[in-house]
């Protein structure tokens, strides 16, 4: 679709063939680890209300300027008045909605086995004709499997969470399996004193452990038992945390060495990333470039008061546009990046594998 703004970023819904335009009010959010972006624009009401086409179920592209920013659906139109006037308020959600809030169609199957990632993925996501995009690449064969009750955003959510992988949608309303970073570096930096209208940053002692233990069981098919297996255990210690404080869990099913690893190694990359948050405002969505800020890209930060490490970059985890009668502004959220880098392995001098075989009499890891 060809698409004429009248300016950089003006807002336009694509709703059955029309464009609607002139919001008073804008708020478009797009983050990492969830299914499906959202949008809600707000207009007042007059006696020619010109987005009486707009229903909700009705599929919408979503733009400003000229970037495509969503693809998905209306999920709900409200009307309101008050002795000041009427309003009428429009909210969507990108196409990957339906994963998060929906079961899978009785006639599909519950259960992928022994295929890759974007294959169990695409297999999932067929029901709903939503497409995966594959930016890993990863050429392991697993097992995708969930109840037949389950939401299917739930199943993904695990699933992806278990493989160490990221999940997004992007801005025409596929599935993206992703990898920290992967949408590349802003131009720009968020510098205190030249684009900074707020800032905060949150660092949380209580989401830290100095110890990470993953605890697992193994088939032993050497065992002249009926039923018999070997315990595993993978640690990891983290010397930023001042004190003891120790974190155990256990991964469910057939587990080896190599899946407590990689286990461990999450878990202890994830709470370090979810206790240290950046949060911005900036002035404007866009970077002096022309770009739009965007999820998942890298960014440099320069900000003396939040004492931020400048030999690091940060990742945007979360971006949020609104337009106001202030007029516009752009909200990120800033997360480590080591926090999403679910992929690689820990450090092998780190971490200890322990291999205790069952107790016959017991059953229990002692």
């Amino acid at each position: 679709m060809q698409v004429n703004s009248k300016s950089n970023n003006t807002v336009t819904l694509y709703v059955n063939g029309r464009k609607y335009e002139n919001w008073l009010d804008v708020s478009i959010t797009c983050a990492l680890q969830t299914l499906a972006r959202t949008f809600t624009v707000s207009a007042t009401r007059d006696k020619e209300d010109l987005t009486l086409g707009v229903k909700p179920g009705d599929s919408v592209q979503v733009f400003i300027g000229e970037d495509r920013v969503l693809t998905g659906y209306i999920t709900k139109r409200e009307v309101s008045y008050n002795a000041s006037g009427s309003s009428v308020r429009i909210s969507g959600a990108s196409k990957t909605v339906d994963l998060q809030d929906c079961c899978m169609p009785m006639e599909y199957p519950v259960s992928y086995k022994n295929q890759t990632n974007l294959q169990n993925l695409q297999s999932v996501c067929r029901a709903y004709d939503i497409k995966v995009v594959d930016q890993v690449g990863a050429v392991d064969r697993r097992n995708l499997e969930f109840t037949r009750t389950e939401k299917l955003g739930s199943a993904i959510q695990n699933y992806l969470r278990k493989n160490g992988l990221l999940l997004t949608d992007n801005e025409f309303g596929d599935l993206v399996i992703a990898e920290a970073g992967s949408e590349g570096s802003c131009e720009d930096a968020i510098q205190l004193g030249v684009n900074v209208l707020e800032g905060s940053r949150s660092i949380d002692s209580s989401k830290m452990y100095s110890d990470y233990v993953v605890l697992g069981q193994a088939a032993n098919v050497t065992s002249e038992l009926p039923v018999s297996s070997n315990h595993l255990r993978a640690e990891v210690q983290d010397s930023s945390c001042r004190r003891s404080r120790c974190l155990v869990q256990l991964e469910k099913g057939n587990a080896s060495t190599e899946i407590l690893r990689k286990r461990v190694g999450v878990l202890k990359a994830v709470s370090g990333g979810e206790a240290d948050i950046l949060n911005y405002k900036l002035q404007g969505w866009r970077q002096r470039s022309g770009s739009l800020w965007r999820v998942n890209c890298s960014v440099k930060v320069i900000d003396s008061l939040m004492e931020v490490d400048l030999s690091r970059s940060w990742i945007i985890v979360e971006v949020t546009y609104s337009l106001s009668a202030s007029g516009t502004t752009c909200s990120l959220q800033l997360k480590n990046p080591f926090s999403y880098m679910l992929l690689e392995e820990p450090d092998a001098k780190k971490i200890k594998i322990e291999d205790e075989e069952i107790k016959k009499d017991s059953g229990r890891i002692p």
